[in-house]
């Protein structure tokens, strides 16, 4: 079957050719393959259907979470408007992108209300639940300044760098995870299956066991028979546990503890750092004002310690005050940063100063969460030797015994 399609390179050429596919799915997929942006794509080159097309092939893979979504709609919106198409057929041919339905609904809107008159600065507020106040703000700059194409430019990097540091700390998170639930599967099972096995030995033996085997034979035998309590016990406190954490008071108070826990404090507040610098610059950029810029990340950061540090920017940016000096008082803003940042001041790149700034942070946070990974599996891997080496030599010392008496 043939597909008459428009797509454009990455060099910015429109291409139009015929592709011969089974279907539709299989034509998108060997465009994608060869690196090719989708303008339009109907079977013997009719116009392809916008919003009527069925559910797609691809998905993403983070559901519910919006972040990768505005970062390729950021990326293709430079691209498309960088090669010079307006801005109402740009957001038509993003549309026709392999999508979930509830994101291209958004894009459609924004399209309609873009071509009846308003500004696409005032469409994204029609979606707070989707473009922040941030990615408003550098939006209403760029249209301002005719420099909107440089603006999803900065926001693409901006969220690509978010985007990279949450892949980066989720796999950083999930070994240690496994192996601390295979420790407990491991002590649980040796616990209630285990032990019970041994204990019904010993009886037979009628010996005297050490009080080390003594106290796991009666720990394993109370868990057996009040399981319920012993599945019931952790689940509610794990559930009060998160349920504090994410009340208001939790928050704050593991945001204010968490940075000063050695090791764990420099990468928490390295990332939170990174993060906050990485949004000023690339708003900065865009031709935001330094005020608007950094009262746009005062719900950013859930830390208390960083939101007190962005009130406290504020306040001196404000006063007229420089930027570096209330940085540089910070304990948990390295000396390094206060100077590159002031030399930014100092020379009109605080922008440049900014992101340069970030992009360091963000590798000696890849470093620090690398670090931290590898000491914390062998640790996990040492509690769970003991574990398994006590429960061993609790079992195995009675019989060592019995065979010297022997």
């Amino acid at each position: 079957m043939n597909f008459a399609y428009t797509a454009m390179n990455a060099a910015g050429e429109q291409i139009s050719e015929v592709l011969d596919c089974t279907d539709e799915a299989e034509a998108r997929k060997a465009l994608a393959e060869r690196g090719l942006f989708i303008l339009k794509l109907a079977p013997g080159g009719g116009a392809a259907p916008r919003s009527t097309r069925g559910k797609s092939s691809f998905t993403f893979s983070w559901p519910h979470n919006y972040g990768h979504d505005l970062m390729v709609f950021a990326r293709q919106m430079s691209m498309m408007l960088r090669s010079g198409a307006p801005m109402v057929p740009a957001i038509r041919a993003i549309i026709e992108q392999p999508a979930r339905p509830e994101w291209r609904r958004v894009l459609i809107s924004l399209a309609d209300d873009v071509e009846g008159g308003a500004t696409l600065n005032e469409a994204m507020g029609q979606h707070p639940k989707y473009f922040s106040g941030m990615v408003r703000g550098a939006v209403a700059a760029g249209e301002a300044t005719a420099g909107l194409c440089d603006s999803f430019q900065r926001l693409s990097e901006m969220l690509e760098s978010a985007h990279k540091t949450r892949k980066t700390i989720l796999a950083a998170l999930i070994y240690p995870a496994l192996l601390c639930m295979m420790s407990v599967g491991v002590v649980l099972s040796m616990t209630l299956f285990v032990l019970p096995r041994f204990a019904d030995l010993f009886e037979m033996l009628d010996t005297e066991l050490p009080f080390i085997t003594r106290l796991m034979l009666d720990t394993s035998a109370r868990m057996k028979q009040s399981w319920i309590i012993v599945l019931l016990v952790p689940s509610i406190v794990v559930f009060a546990t998160v349920t504090w954490l994410r009340s208001a008071v939790g928050r704050k108070t593991v945001g204010r503890l968490i940075l000063y826990v050695p090791a764990v404090g420099p990468a928490v507040s390295g990332v939170l750092l990174a993060k906050l610098l990485r949004i000023w610059g690339a708003l900065l950029r865009s031709n935001v004002p330094l005020l608007d810029a950094i009262k746009q990340t005062r719900k950013i950061s859930g830390n208390v310690t960083f939101q007190k540090l962005n009130a406290d920017v504020i306040e001196a940016v404000t006063a007229g005050r420089e930027l570096h000096g209330v940085l540089r008082a910070s304990r948990f803003v390295p000396p390094t940063v206060a100077a590159a940042i002031a030399t930014g001041e100092q020379s009109g790149k605080l922008g440049e100063s900014l992101e340069f700034v970030a992009t360091w942070l963000e590798e000696e946070n890849e470093s620090r969460i690398g670090t931290l990974t590898r000491m914390f599996e062998p640790l996990v891997l040492v509690l769970l030797g003991i574990a398994v080496g006590g429960v061993s030599i609790a079992l195995f010392l009675p019989l060592f015994e019995i065979a010297t008496a022997a």
